[in-house]
């Protein structure tokens, strides 16, 4: 499903529907501003898409930023426009997953950060633990990548009682790899879970023989039980209380009854900054290494040579699609759902 001309359309048509419902009533400078930067977020897309993975990272980490700037000149009280990147890259020779990115100031990052309602860095992070906490990149691993993935859940619409009456939201987990033996599932279980705090009193649903089911080859589902808060009895729980539930546990990203996981970053081990503002991280790290140095970024997207150049495009053209429907979350300040795609 090709959504761009519609987002397209949506974007434009916020340069007047938003103004009354926003700080841009507040001054002709917001309004002016935001427009300006909507155009020229707008313009950059456009550039990004005619060109290569080569140069691709800087139009849209450019234009990301413009959409920051009408994002904070909608909803940023006070001061709301921003010249500093407020991130740094700490140095650029490692590998790609190891490269480290770390807060500077308060930049453009902190800005948008703010305005949206995102977790920001607590201190230096790894490329590679933001790009597995990912939902739109979780499913390409970068090679030597260690950090913990984000995992699809699929959340049932009731809940179940266990042997001694409480209440239990059911689920699945959906993990990219191979099913492990059966002797080995209960001892996976309980270490991939210790990387998500939230899910600390998460347990497999029935035995390990019959909990896991695998979808394809390198695919594979755990059928899984939470505890209700405070043991309230299965038949007590409404829908809207199991909805309510899995929004804070796993919230929906992008496409209906889609739901991700996402790991605690850093060395802090604190929540992830939002998708967008994750993506925000990625570009500006790409935008660096492309700039200042283009053999490396050259190296990196050989297709010949490097084991990650096709996980790399293939990142860089998810961009194209992703941007315009983040940003266009951000500014009506709710989320926005499509049908489920196609899968494979």
């Amino acid at each position: 499903m090709d959504d761009a001309p519609d987002l397209r359309f949506a974007l434009r048509y916020r340069r007047t529907s938003l103004i009354d419902k926003t700080l841009l009533k507040e001054s002709s400078a917001r309004r002016k501003s935001f427009s300006a930067a909507l155009h020229q977020f707008e313009e950059q897309m456009e550039a990004a898409r005619v060109v290569t993975s080569a140069t691709r990272p800087i139009n849209l980490y450019y234009g990301l930023v413009q959409a920051g700037l009408a994002i904070t000149a909608a909803h940023a009280p006070g001061t709301w426009s921003f010249s500093k990147h407020g991130l740094k890259v700490v140095e650029m020779r490692p590998n790609l997953p190891d490269i480290t990115i770390r807060p500077d100031g308060d930049g453009a990052f902190q800005f948008v950060a703010r305005a949206t309602g995102s977790e920001r860095l607590a201190g230096p992070v790894s490329f590679g633990a933001l790009w597995a906490s990912l939902p739109d990149l979780c499913q390409f691993p970068l090679k030597g990548a260690t950090a913990p993935i984000a995992l699809e859940l699929i959340s049932e619409r009731y809940a179940e009682g266990a042997e001694n009456g409480a209440g239990h939201f059911r689920a699945e987990i959906i993990v990219n790899g191979d099913l492990p033996e059966q002797a080995d599932r209960a001892s996976w279980f309980r270490a991939t879970m210790a990387d998500y705090p939230d899910m600390s009193n998460a347990r497999l649903w029935d035995d390990s023989g019959t909990a896991f089911r695998e979808a394809r080859k390198g695919r594979f589902l755990a059928d899984i039980g939470l505890p209700v808060p405070h043991g309230k009895p299965a038949q007590d729980i409404s829908e809207q209380e199991i909805e309510a539930f899995f929004d804070r546990l796993a919230p929906r990203y992008r496409f209906e009854h889609e739901r991700y996981l996402r790991p605690p970053i850093g060395p802090e081990q604190t929540p992830p900054p939002s998708p967008l503002m994750t993506w925000w991280l990625l570009l500006y790290t790409f935008s660096m290494v492309s700039r200042y140095q283009p053999l490396k970024w050259a190296e990196i997207l050989d297709l010949d040579k490097s084991s990650d150049a096709a996980v790399v495009q293939h990142a860089l053209e998810i961009a194209l699609a992703v941007l315009p429907h983040l940003v266009l979350e951000a500014l009506d300040k709710e989320q926005i759902l499509f049908p489920r795609p196609l899968r494979l």
